[in-house]
Parts: C-alpha cells; sequence; structure tokens
C-alpha cells in the first residue's frame, strides 16, 4: 500500500496536480474526497486503490475510455460522478461498491453495464443518459433504494418488468429513447412525482392513473392519439406537456386538475377545447400553438389567473380579455 500511495502522487505530479493535494503522503492517503474533473485526463491510475477511505470521487469532463479496475477495492466510495467522459465499459467487478449512493455515469459510451452492477443495492440516485444502452438486465429491479433515476437519451425499445421493487421512486426520466410501450410495473410506483416519457415512440399508455402523486407529467413528441387513462386520477399535477402528438381532442378530464398550473398541447390535430376548460382555476400558462383550433369556449374566459398564453398557427384571430394576461402571442 505504501508503494500505490507513492505511485499515486507520482501519478498527480506527471499530471501537473501535485499542488492541489496534501504532500505528506499519510495525508493524502486519508483524503475522503478527490475531485479530479476537468484535469484533460486520459487515465486514472490503479495505485487509485490507495486512498481506502475515499467517499467522494469526481472525475467528470475528462476523456477517460475506461476506470481502472481497482476502484471497485474503494469500498467506502459513496459518491461516483463521472460524466461527460469516453467511457466504453465499466470493470467487471463494478459491483462490490456496494457503499455507492449517488452514480453519475451520463454522457458516456456505454453499452452495456456488467451484471455486477445490480448488486449496487444502496443506490438512490442513478443517472445513466447519453449513453448507447440498449437493454436493461431484470437484475435492475435489485436496486430497491432508488429514488431518482435518469435513463434518457439511450436506445431503449423496452424495458423489463421491475418497477413494482422500487417503491419510493420520485423521479423517472425515460426520454429520448425508442420505447413503444412502457411496462406494467411501472404502474406499481408508489410515490412518483416526476414522469418524463418524451420523445419515444408511444401509441397509448398503461394506466398512470395510479400515480396520484405524480406532479410533473411529460409525454411531448410521441404518437399518441387519444389519452387512455382517467386523467382526473392525477389530481397533485401541476405540470402537463403534451406537445408534437396526435390528438384530435383533449379529454374533459383534465378540468378536473385543480393544482394544474402548465398545460402544454401545441402541436397536435385539435379543433377544440374541452368546454369546461374554465375549471382550471390555478393555471397560470396555456400553450395551445400549432392546432387547428377556432374559437375558444365560453368558459376560457374564468381563467383568471392565467398570465400567458401561446396561440398562434391557430384560425384563431384576437387573443381572449382576461384580467391577468400578461402575454399572448397575437394581438
Amino acid at each position: 500500500m505504501a508503494n500505490d500511495i507513492r505511485d499515486f502522487a507520482n501519478w498527480l505530479k506527471t499530471q501537473g496536480l501535485e499542488h492541489t493535494f496534501p504532500r505528506e503522503l499519510s495525508k493524502l492517503e486519508a483524503i475522503t474526497c478527490l475531485d479530479l474533473g476537468r484535469k484533460k485526463l486520459t487515465h486514472v491510475p490503479e495505485s487509485i486503490e490507495a486512498l481506502k477511505n475515499l467517499s467522494v470521487l469526481k472525475i467528470s469532463g475528462n476523456r477517460l475510455k475506461h476506470l481502472p479496475k481497482s476502484i471497485s477495492s474503494l469500498s467506502h466510495l459513496r459518491n461516483l460522478q463521472c460524466e461527460n467522459n469516453l467511457l466504453e465499459s465499466l470493470p467487471e467487478d463494478f459491483g462490490k461498491l456496494e457503499s455507492l449512493v449517488i452514480l453519475n455515469l451520463n454522457g458516456n459510451q456505454l453499452s452495456t453495464l456488467p451484471e455486477s452492477f445490480y448488486a449496487l443495492s444502496n443506490l438512490t440516485r442513478l443517472t445513466l443518459a447519453v449513453n448507447r444502452l440498449h437493454e436493461l438486465s431484470p437484475s435492475f429491479g435489485r436496486l430497491k433504494k432508488l429514488l431518482h433515476v435518469s435513463l434518457d437519451t439511450n436506445y431503449f425499445s423496452n424495458l423489463p418488468e421491475v418497477f413494482e421493487s422500487m417503491k419510493s421512486l420520485y423521479y423517472l426520466d425515460l426520454s429520448f429513447n425508442k420505447l413503444t410501450k412502457l411496462p406494467e410495473s411501472l404502474s406499481a410506483i408508489q410515490e412518483l412525482e416526476t414522469l418524463i416519457l418524451e420523445g419515444n415512440l408511444l401509441h397509448n399508455l398503461p394506466s398512470l392513473e395510479s400515480h396520484d402523486m405524480l406532479i410533473k407529467l411529460n409525454l411531448n413528441s410521441n404518437h399518441l392519439s387519444t389519452i387512455d387513462f382517467d386523467l382526473s386520477k392525477l389530481e397533485d399535477l401541476q405540470i402537463l406537456t403534451l406537445e408534437n402528438n396526435l390528438l384530435t381532442q383533449l379529454p374533459a378530464s383534465v378540468c378536473s386538475l385543480q393544482k394544474l398550473n402548465y398545460l402544454n398541447v401545441s402541436s397536435n390535430d385539435l379543433s377544440t377545447l374541452p368546454s369546461c376548460i374554465g375549471n382550471l382555476q390555478s393555471l397560470y400558462e396555456l400553450d395551445i400553438e400549432d392546432n387547428a383550433i377556432q374559437t375558444l369556449p365560453t368558459s376560457f374566459l374564468e381563467l383568471k389567473n392565467l398570465k400567458t398564453l401561446y396561440m398562434d398557427n391557430n384560425p384563431l384571430t384576437q387573443k381572449p380579455l382576461l384580467p391577468n394576461l400578461e402575454y399572448c402571442d397575437i394581438a
């Protein structure tokens, strides 16, 4: 181990980083947080295993294609930030990092994950966005403590039925993949607050109405022609975005969303809005651009708190007279 810490200190010197860290080997060996972010590194040496007390490791924004195999021996590591590198793979025994709570691997070139990855059972925050992943192992369901998961901008066409075990998951981003359907187990997540599904190939949805704690739902840029679940069940919903779909009508159940403050239904095939739209008393921003709406329902004038309205590229020619309207994109 003495040689390892000496080797690591020498490596720091070759990278021009010796002035950033303790010069005494014993103090260097004892550090708990190591920030090597944005240092133009092309590798991290195997001698990093000498930092046996390391709890936080930040190596984002470098040029790393691989991680040292010895990283798996850092048994106290709780937070690993490794986004915006060139990682093509992870060490086979990566799952030995059993203390990991936060793992950020955004913006790499990962196409697969080692099976040991799914042994990281203490993870609460996992971000794997902007990689080249095509599939997840059913073993993903072993990560039961997850609270925040981002899998956006990958190549998933389907996902395994693993979400029933993630009872406390509150944030899930599956946007910009190739999903044509959602796993049924998604409805079992009890505390989900944010669900982002933008940029997929969804034609229909499983029942999302079980998510009565949902605050934000993003369904932009899919292939939805109808909303096939009862929106009124999402009683805590504040943000609903349905931009760039194939909707010909908006269900009247949307009018029951008393906490809704932002609604975007632009770039659809809507010719009308629900006659009850005025019930949305919390609504302060509405986007209905790029539709075929000719008239607004009478109740529209009851939207007393609406401050921002986008309605261009419809047959509508005059903005409504609303007391608190601050901006409208037509005169």
